[in-house]
């Protein structure tokens, strides 16, 4: 990402897949950068915004129960280059705050003229409990803006306050369009307690030293993202475990204990050598421990030469043991189950029959991975949801993606009947909804995630009401057949119509009752209002007037 993302231009780019949301700009830049910069889940993010008429200054809230605190958000877009962001917005920002900073005062807030929005946050999320039980207040201001000398002063006397200004925002954004690793030379200074070199099997070495983390952000890579590109989840934006390195990094008493906590930084590369006092080594990647170099890098003033970490460098030229390092040097933290799965025999299987019998797309099983120029990118996650909405019968759970590779991942992928065929049909019937879910006549929650996962579940239903249809469904052979399979997708916009109405029929009947980010994840009010479409579906069918798959 380049400053140039972030202009006025730029930016209305970003949030063009977000535009019919029916919402604000700033709403539509914030909803981008929960996603993309703060590593929140598609439900999760809109879950967080709240940015319309009578808002009470307050554009979005996330309670993070990891760390005990409740995120405030304040977004805005500027349409002229250049312009920065003093202190007057953040003191008014922090005026809004005063109505979250204790019980008494929210519940006045729940009783006045707020937006129905903000106030369905606030009793979904149950602030007034969590501020009484003790969980601190982070306010948040994000914007194409940057940071100047009034911004700096104030920030001085409020430590809690995150700024989220064009320079931070472009190190936080992960660009997946780098080179793997680093090409050229480094050289650590090992002159401090020298280097442990340890010969592996064949030509791998293994070097290991305390090295400076002052050196360490001088690695190159750092911004881009290249010096990450194998690690298995590379920087990951604002996680408890960057807040808990960067409370120790600017604890000065602390840096000598630095090593005592981490578990250190592991770096493979293609060459590697001592020479004197430095280590050089050539074409490096940083195969755990992004999160902490990173943190370093947006830490660097609050550096010094007693902060430390154990650094293990790994010369080797040697793919799958290169892999086989990585995936064991992440198993002791906290990372994302999807990404330990990236080499399980079931999404091995899987990428390798798309690559076999659907070459149009890539079907990534990795964050972070490229795909060849041309080729649609289907996620082994984006799978998984339209796996456990369609067959698994659970639209509700869809956002949950913490569950698709662990708990559930048997569930969603161990089954016969799951295959690339199969994938790619609910990748078709999922666009086909997402090109008319608007036809709904309700924005916002057109554009909610969960909504694209129940109507495509709903379809599942009508499916069951057709012989042919049905049996695609059941039958893995079938599938297979792409006659078979075009023969359902040039029906599903008749069929798919005629429920989109009947949706539009029932949001209206529910009138301002109508709470569909809480009824899209109760699996009892998912039922009622599927049972109630499926119902009325059947009805027509047995009449005649609605389209049939047979």
């Amino acid at each position: 990402m380049q400053a140039a993302d972030l202009s006025y231009d730029g930016v209305k780019k970003l949030i063009e897949p977000y535009a019919n949301k029916g919402r604000s700009e700033s709403a539509s830049f914030l909803n981008w950068f929960l996603e993309n910069v703060y590593r929140l889940g598609d439900v999760e993010a809109d879950d967080a915004i709240c940015d319309e008429h009578n808002d009470k200054g307050i554009d979005g809230i996330f309670v993070d129960n990891t760390a005990q605190e409740v995120h405030f958000f304040q977004s805005k877009i500027t349409q002229k280059d250049g312009r920065t962001i003093g202190d007057a917005d953040l003191k008014a920002f922090i005026g809004a705050l005063d109505q979250f900073r204790s019980s008494d005062s929210i519940n006045k807030l729940l009783e006045g003229n707020a937006n129905e929005d903000l106030k369905k946050i606030v009793r979904r999320e149950r602030l007034a409990q969590l501020i009484d039980d003790g969980y601190k207040i982070r306010p948040v201001y994000v914007g194409n803006l940057t940071k100047d000398k009034n911004t700096e002063e104030y920030l001085e006397h409020q430590p809690e306050f995150e700024i989220y200004d064009i320079p931070r925002i472009i190190l936080e954004h992960i660009d997946f369009d780098s080179d793997e690793g680093v090409k050229g030379t480094f050289e650590f200074d090992i002159s401090y307690a020298g280097c442990l070199e340890v010969q592996g099997e064949g030509e791998v070495k293994t070097f290991v030293f305390p090295a400076k983390s002052l050196e360490l952000v001088k690695l190159d890579g750092i911004v881009d993202d290249s010096l990450f590109k194998q690690n298995v989840r590379l920087t990951l934006g604002n996680t408890a475990v960057n807040k808990g390195i960067a409370e120790s990094i600017k604890e000065p008493a602390e840096h000598k204990n630095f090593p005592l906590y981490h578990n250190g930084i592991t770096i493979l590369c293609d060459e590697a050598g001592i020479e004197g006092d430095r280590l050089k080594v050539k074409d490096y990647v940083v195969v755990n421990g992004a999160q902490s170099i990173s943190t370093f890098y947006k830490n660097a003033s609050s550096l010094s030469e007693d902060l430390r970490v154990f650094v293990k460098v790994i010369a080797l030229r040697n793919e799958q043991l290169a892999r086989k390092i990585t995936v064991n040097s992440n198993n002791q933290n906290s990372i994302k189950a999807r990404d330990l799965r990236s080499n399980h025999a079931l999404m091995l299987r899987l990428k390798a029959e798309f690559e076999k019998d659907f070459p149009e797309y890539h079907f990534e099983i990795k964050r972070g991975e490229s795909a060849e120029n041309g080729k649609q990118v289907l996620t082994n996650e984006l799978a998984a949801r339209l796996l456990l909405a369609f067959d698994l019968d659970e639209p509700y759970s869809a956002h949950q993606i913490y569950k698709l590779f662990d708990d559930k991942y048997a569930d969603i992928f161990g089954r016969p009947e799951v295959s690339a065929a199969r994938i790619v049909f609910l990748l078709k019937l999922y666009e086909q909804i997402k090109e008319r879910v608007h036809e709904i006549g309700h924005p916002q929650m057109a554009g909610y995630a969960l909504t694209n996962f129940f109507v495509l579940n709903v379809l599942r239903h009508v499916m069951e009401k057709s012989d042919r249809a049905f049996a695609l469904v059941r039958d893995r052979a079938r599938m297979a057949d792409a006659s078979e399979r075009q023969a359902i997708l040039d029906r599903v916009p008749d069929v798919l119509g005629e429920l989109l109405v009947d949706l539009k029929y029932e949001i209206g009947e529910k009138g301002d009752n109508l709470d569909y980010k809480s009824d899209l994840k109760s699996p009892e009010e998912v039922r009622k209002l599927r049972n109630s479409l499926v119902s009325s579906y059947e009805k027509e069918m047995k009449k005649g007037k609605a389209t049939v798959f047979d």
